[in-house]
Order: structure tokens, then sequence, then C-alpha cells
């Protein structure tokens, strides 16, 4: 019997697409590859995120061993965020997705456009 587990663990891409997925995980994880970044200045640079959502996500990241959290003993607390190694090593993997995304979006975009008028269309 094949289970929801037995499932991801037999996909790779499945098991990233868990780890990543969640509308700001990739944003979150960007930030943090180019440089540590405290936790007000990091959620400042993604502003239509809650601060729950914020906080689900990045534990997430920290969950699966992407993001390493660090508080510093201060008043108030000053807590700082840093890609670890291993998140670090997606680096390529985002950046090959953002040329992706830079080179072909506008073709997805023209595809839906078609697409949605075909459909209109096939309904009228």
């Amino acid at each position: 019997m094949t289970t929801a587990q037995n499932r991801t663990e037999a996909c790779p891409i499945e098991e990233l697409m868990d780890m990543l997925g969640g509308r700001w995980k990739v944003f979150i994880l960007w930030e943090l590859i180019q440089s540590p970044r405290r936790s007000s200045d990091l959620r400042r640079s993604i502003p239509p995120i809650t601060q729950k959502v914020f906080t689900e996500q990045i534990r997430d990241l920290e969950d699966s061993g992407l993001v390493k959290r660090t508080i510093y003993p201060a008043v108030p607390p000053r807590v700082e965020y840093e890609a670890t190694e291993l998140g670090q090593s997606l680096r390529e993997i985002l950046k090959n997705m953002c040329h992706w995304s830079s080179e072909n979006m506008e073709k997805v975009r023209n595809f839906r456009r078609t697409r949605q008028r075909e459909l209109a269309d096939k309904n009228s």
C-alpha cells in the first residue's frame, strides 16, 4: 500500500516542493541567502506577509534545516535569521528558477490569455 509518506519519499521533487511550498518560503530563503537578516528587516522585505504567516513559514524553513535562528540576549531580544549551508546550497536552483521565469513568463501569460479566450468562446 502506498501512503502519502511513501510517495513523498519516493519522489525527491515532491519532497522539495513540500519543503519550499508556501507562498513566501522561497522569497524568505532567497533574502537570507543574500545575507543574514534581523526578523523585522526580513519581514519588511516581503511587505504583504502577515506576522502569523511569516512566523509559520520561517519556522517550517527552520524545521527543514534551511534557516537558522539566533536569539541575541538584549532588551528587547534581537532575533536574526540566516540561511544554513543546506539553505545556501539552493542558491543556484533559485537563480535558475528566476532566470527561467524572466525568460518564459511572457509566453506563459500569452498562453493563459489564449486559453481563457478559447474557454470563454467554447462556453458561449
